[in-house]
């Protein structure tokens, strides 16, 4: 086995046991906080890709209303985005005009800044919408769980089986057999989990939900590797040996999480 793919085995093993235990057994204060560390670094790994001539004015402007944001989503009403999202813009817009040097950089600046508090910090807060549902816990673990199995099998059956070229263009090493893998571990992990916690969730809506975070999950991934190659990088950080940054790691989660989300009120309902 590669070198980096045993750096990503040890890295994973050293550091998904002790998150998985605190967020099953800890405050629920704890994921709430880690995710809003997670948007900020995310945040910070995005703006280094995707406005690397940036100054540190507007990517701190960027990780700060990325915040926001994440709070605003967590602990405010619904009808509060809107206007959230109209202030931040209108913020933004501002601040531009009156820091820009160079004003033909302008608009492309301003859209990428936005384009990352959205994609980043938006998509992700949705973990915390989960977890602040009934039975919250145990929808962010089988999450998790689900997105998780994806990633890993993904690796092992594409390294193992791996013929056919998925989108080279994008991801050279994906493959058709590594997607097949990463949908068939998240629908198995899924199913195992919600037999265990979620007993009274429908065996075969479980496998639409589990394969349908499976795709999205893969989705996920393509997109930030079709960012990563915009920039022309190979990883979106170096901060988690093995692994890249911290983008390269939630980055299956960012069309995941959401699609749960809005498929609980659903869920709930048959569970009850």
């Amino acid at each position: 086995m590669a070198k980096i793919e045993k750096k990503k085995i040890w890295t994973a093993l050293i550091m998904i046991p002790p998150l998985v235990l605190l967020i099953a057994l800890g405050h629920p204060l704890f994921l709430i906080f880690m995710v809003l560390i997670t948007i900020l670094l995310g945040l910070k790994e995005f703006y280094h890709l995707a406005l690397p001539q940036a100054g540190w004015t507007e990517r701190t402007i960027g990780m700060g209303f990325g915040l926001i944001l994440a709070v605003a989503i967590g602990y405010g009403e619904p009808d509060l985005l809107p206007p959230v999202l109209v202030l931040i813009l209108l913020t933004l817009a501002t601040l531009f005009m009156i820091i820009s040097n160079h004003l033909i950089k302008a608009i492309a600046n301003l859209s990428i800044t936005f384009f990352g508090i959205f994609y980043v910090a938006f998509l992700l807060s949705h973990i915390i919408l989960i977890r602040n549902q009934v039975e919250g816990r145990e929808w962010v673990l089988f999450l998790i769980f689900t997105v998780w199995a994806g990633d890993i099998i993904a690796l092992f059956s594409g390294t193992l089986f791996g013929k056919h070229k998925l989108y080279p263009k994008i991801s050279p090493n994906k493959t058709y057999e590594g997607l097949l893998g990463a949908i068939i571990g998240s629908v198995a992990i899924g199913l195992v989990f919600a037999s265990l916690f979620l007993p009274s969730l429908d065996k075969s809506t479980c496998l639409l939900v589990t394969g349908g975070i499976g795709i999205l999950g893969q989705l996920g991934d393509f997109t930030e590797s079709m960012l990563k190659r915009s920039a022309q990088v190979k990883d979106s950080g170096g901060l988690l040996p093995g692994h890249g940054g911290i983008l390269d790691r939630i980055d299956s989660f960012l069309f995941a999480a959401p699609f749960l989300y809005y498929l609980l009120p659903f869920l709930s309902k048959e569970i009850s």
